[in-house]
């Protein structure tokens, strides 16, 4: 997570910005995209929210490290953090929404701290348009077995297509909905990462199985994102 940035993983939003905004990211992991969002608005600020604090630790050091004035990180759970700030022009979130049980509460909460016309923005990958190769029955089982361990945390692995739905639920108008796909230059990060939970959730011969595919000299995995922005209307529907 931490070679993210604001051009790689957050392009989507950089046209809507201005150098005075005021950002609110919530779900910032390791702040490499933060930071960056940060180096965008020189004359605005970003406050960031993580609800691991040892994400948090590595973001402020991270921070502290570049010298990144106009930066504030905070641990906080997304549904129900607090922030004394108000009025953001812009919400972002990357890579939450699929792990939420709940993206209508969050939702919800993030939208008390938005100015009338402020955007949320949000970014999620849909596991229905994932590619990859070699695909054979064993890279896919693993790949479902992930999936359903994300399901039964009360994620969705096909988060990418709802949310357009969801800002639109919350009452935001003027959704612009976009896509993507990422190719990971080495498909041993993403097999990692992956294979990481896999052991955690004690699915070890499916983790092993994802380790040993990314070793493949012609193994590719290619992942589709989804993104949406909503405006915050004057009424709150």
């Amino acid at each position: 997570m931490q070679r993210r940035s604001a051009e790689t993983h957050a392009a989507f939003v950089l046209p809507f910005l201005r150098s005075n905004f005021r950002i609110l990211e919530v779900g910032c992991g390791p702040g490499s995209i933060s930071i960056d969002l940060a180096t965008r608005v020189p004359q605005g600020s970003v406050v960031a929210v993580d609800a691991e604090p040892s994400q948090v630790r590595l973001a402020k050091e991270r921070a502290k490290e570049l010298n990144i004035p106009n930066i504030r990180l905070i641990v906080g759970d997304a549904a129900s953090f607090h922030c004394e700030e108000k009025d953001f022009d812009l919400v972002f979130s990357h890579a939450l929404f699929e792990h939420l049980s709940n993206p209508k509460k969050t939702l919800q909460h993030v939208r008390e701290y938005l100015r009338v016309g402020g955007l949320i923005a949000l970014r999620s990958p849909d596991w229905g348009g994932f590619v990859l190769h070699p695909e054979t029955p064993a890279i896919c089982s693993a790949l479902k077995a992930y999936q359903d361990i994300q399901t039964q945390l009360g994620g969705d692995a096909h988060c990418g297509r709802k949310l357009g739905m969801y800002l639109r639920s919350a009452g935001l108008k003027s959704i612009r909905p976009s896509a993507s796909y990422e190719i990971y230059p080495d498909p041993r990060w993403i097999a990692n990462y992956l294979a990481e939970r896999l052991d955690a959730a004690e699915r070890n011969s499916e983790a092993d199985t994802l380790r040993s595919w990314a070793q493949e000299p012609d193994a590719m995995f290619a992942q589709a994102w989804f993104e949406a922005i909503g405006t915050n209307p004057e009424q709150i529907e």
